[in-house]
């Protein structure tokens, strides 16, 4: 997909439980007639020279500290530091031409490419990445916090306490302003300071909440009164948008439910686009989607619902790393273009722990499995979800091993285990459902047919993967006691509920924005549960008290401290995976290969494993 689902926390320290660029980012079916999902024939010409894509779900924001799972296009019209050229990594130098890190890995020093200019025309200097990334440390309006002062990159920083009134720790900065290490050395020289040298400090800024605006575009820091009021520079009202990025194409238009309207951008620093704009037209609907696909009122399908999806239509023909490319022919006729590559991607189930018991949450995990929900929900198109942490980048512990390795044989017999709960590998049931378990922890903790529980599960509107796995749980659930119903809501709903708590169960997806397992696992060992989506810590049990205690312990001592191996690392990471299962805050069930379908005429690369691709090299040949 072009549009990263990263994971974007909505809070400082947001927790377990955020979502991605598009993760599923679905709202109301927006489709209209003539839009192709009629069945009708194709419009002959419909894009001309712009590539027509489809969002699936409303596009929320254009500010790149704010952009949580609602940031279609975001790599389009933003620019950072640095990048991944069609979602390759390592990342490579974007507005920075170059850098130097300093041998205790604390400063790194960024030259800049001279004559970049934003969309307003203005010239980009070392000024406004100062200004950018103090936005995203400091301003009341950052959901991206943790990505700069979170647990793992973590530039040098105050903070004050007293900036907080008691409950909006969630909402306000504590961050002591100007205080970011951060300086602009002179126009082209950008320095920045951390606490603690981090393996993945230039994944991290590459990633689109590190993206550059104009220095005093917005007054939301101190410092700074504002060119414009924050809502009259992130919108497209009146005689035109005052946004201003540095991408390749700039923002003509934005309706947040409907469409994203781009074009390029003649003065952008590289070569110029070779195709005239983008449009995304925000279709919720997966079936809709598929449809105006079909119709060729789309030029690229990023993924199909899994119940139309047939594996056995795809016929791959080259092989590039571990992407594979070929075809896809739909059962009716018709062959497109096709690609696939595993993501470095979780899909699990989020417990509000205040709301749902930890029996009821375990018996969530007897009941539960997960090879046969990779199998018979997503088809074989991935792989069955044990841990958070993808199996790729897994924590290894042997010479030669690989993270899937590691992975599978930590999950299936609790090889390398650190904690008495992991010793024999995942404890609910590795490829088998334990329903004479599921009822034995309900009955243990006072359930039974006369005293049942009662909870609401949510999926995100559209997302019918996530709609079978709840639906396939529900009658196995209910002969454990658990009466789960079933809602959809858009994806927006779901956070903003998650985030106030009101949430009981619901099911999430995370791609990561570096392949480390602290990308994920820094939301898991349970530091702040005020703030995270599952609450874990907050709910007043013992167990999780002594679970959470092992996790913190792990974290602080072997990952945090200073003078830790990779070593010591790993066993931070596989401890706090083991806590998970004990504590059942995050349920993981699948990690998916991403796909692409695209018609031919589009010249488009398949992207990378990062997954971030802007489309200034597609050519359009229809």
């Amino acid at each position: 997909m072009p549009e990263k689902q990263t994971r974007r926390r909505f809070l400082t320290a947001a927790g377990a439980g955020a979502a991605t660029v598009l993760a599923g980012c679905t709202g109301d079916d927006t489709s209209t007639p003539g839009d192709g999902s009629d069945g009708g024939d194709a419009t002959e010409g419909s894009g001309g020279e712009t590539l027509q894509l489809m969002a699936t779900g409303s596009i929320q924001t254009l500010d790149p500290i704010n952009a949580k799972g609602s940031g279609a296009g975001y790599n389009q019209y933003n620019k950072s530091l640095m990048e991944f050229p069609n979602g390759q990594y390592p990342p490579e130098p974007a507005i920075a031409k170059g850098y130097e890190m300093s041998d205790d890995g604390l400063t790194y020093t960024f030259t800049l490419r001279e004559g970049v200019k934003f969309h307003d025309g203005s010239e980009l200097t070392a000024h406004d990445v100062v200004y950018s990334y103090r936005r995203l440390a400091e301003s009341d309006n950052s959901r991206n916090r943790d990505d700069i002062i979170g647990d793992t990159l973590t530039l040098v920083h105050e903070k004050d306490a007293s900036r907080n009134t008691p409950g909006d720790e969630e909402t306000l900065s504590d961050v002591v302003p100007e205080s970011l290490g951060v300086k602009a050395v002179d126009d082209y020289t950008f320095e920045m300071k951390l606490q603690s040298p981090f393996q993945y400090t230039l994944f991290q800024i590459a990633g689109g909440a590190f993206a550059i605006i104009p220095e005093g575009s917005v007054g939301d820091i101190e410092g700074y009164d504002g060119d414009y009021s924050y809502n009259e520079f992130f919108s497209t009202e009146g005689e035109g948008p005052a946004f201003a990025g540095a991408g390749p194409f700039q923002v003509d238009s934005w309706t947040k439910g409907t469409s994203l309207k781009l074009s390029a951008f003649e003065d952008y620093y590289g070569e110029a686009p070779k195709i005239d704009g983008i449009t995304y037209t925000v279709v919720s609907d997966g079936n809709t989607r598929l449809s105006r696909f079909r119709n060729g009122n789309a030029d690229i399908l990023e993924s199909i619902p899994t119940s139309s999806f047939n594996p056995d239509n795809v016929s791959i023909d080259t092989r590039e790393g571990n992407r594979e490319i070929g075809t896809y022919e739909f059962e009716n006729g018709g062959t497109v273009n096709y690609g696939e590559i595993p993501s470095l991607r979780t899909e699990y189930i989020v417990f509000n722990t205040k709301e749902v018991p930890l029996a009821v949450r375990r018996a969530f995990a007897y009941a539960m499995n997960q090879h046969d929900i990779a199998e018979n929900v997503y088809k074989g198109m991935g792989k069955p979800g044990y841990h958070i942490t993808p199996p790729a980048p897994y924590p290894t512990f042997e010479d030669g091993q690989s993270g899937e390795e590691s992975y599978d044989a930590h999950a299936e017999n609790g090889a390398h285990s650190t904690t008495e709960f992991g010793a024999d590998g995942y404890p609910y049931g590795y490829n088998e459902t334990l329903l004479d378990e599921a009822r034995a922890v309900m009955e243990e903790a006072g359930y039974g047919e006369n005293n049942r529980f009662s909870v609401t599960a949510t999926t995100i509107s559209g997302n019918d993967g996530y709609r079978q796995m709840f639906t396939q749980l529900q009658p196995k659930l209910r002969s454990a006691y658990i009466d789960m119903e079933i809602t959809e809501a858009e994806f927006g709903t779901i956070i903003s509920q998650a985030i106030s708590g009101d949430m009981q169960v619901f099911g999430l997806g995370d791609g990561m924005e570096y392949p480390g397992p602290q990308n994920f696992l820094r939301f898991l060992y349970g530091d702040s549960p005020s703030s995270q989506f599952t609450r874990w810590g907050a709910e007043g049990s013992n167990y999780t008290e002594k679970y959470r205690q092992t996790a913190m312990d792990a974290w602080k001592k072997n990952y945090a401290a200073e003078g830790t191996t990779q070593a010591d690392h790993n066993k931070a990471f596989q401890t706090v995976e083991e806590m998970n299962w004990a504590s059942v805050q995050e349920l993981p069930f699948f990690h998916p290969n991403s796909q692409r379908f695209w018609h031919d005429g589009v010249n488009v690369e398949m992207y990378g494993v990062m997954e971030n691709q802007t489309f200034d090299d597609v050519t359009l040949d229809r």
